[in-house]
């Protein structure tokens, strides 16, 4: 029971938590790109605040050696087993997405 009561309120904690950011403070995201692509696969931010992905590639054998969001005109290299620091604004609701150079790793973020 005890397990079960901690393993609810880890997820509630990170479920809260994902973006690492308070109501008001810099929204900071964790990307990592693992053997299941990147990992969160969705993340939701803030429309108008800047936004600081931190993107670490833990894998070799992959196409996503660069992250590309084509709404906002990023495209950065990611060098394997180095955290990566890509900031920017979001300046309307909606979702982006967020690839590899090839299309086919994919995740997406949320603006509200």
């Amino acid at each position: 029971m005890n397990r079960r009561i901690a393993g609810i309120l880890i997820a509630a904690a990170i479920a809260a938590g994902v973006c690492g950011c308070s109501e008001k403070g810099p929204q900071t995201v964790k990307l990592v790109v693992s053997d299941r692509g990147f990992v969160p696969a969705q993340i939701t931010v803030r429309k108008g605040v800047p936004v600081t992905l931190l993107v670490t590639r833990e894998v070799e054998a992959t196409c996503a050696t660069e992250l590309v969001i084509e709404g906002v005109g990023i495209h950065k290299e990611l060098p394997l087993h180095q955290e990566v620091s890509v900031t920017f604004t979001p300046d309307k609701k909606g979702d982006l997405r967020y690839t590899c150079p090839m299309d086919m790793i994919a995740g997406s973020i949320r603006v509200e």
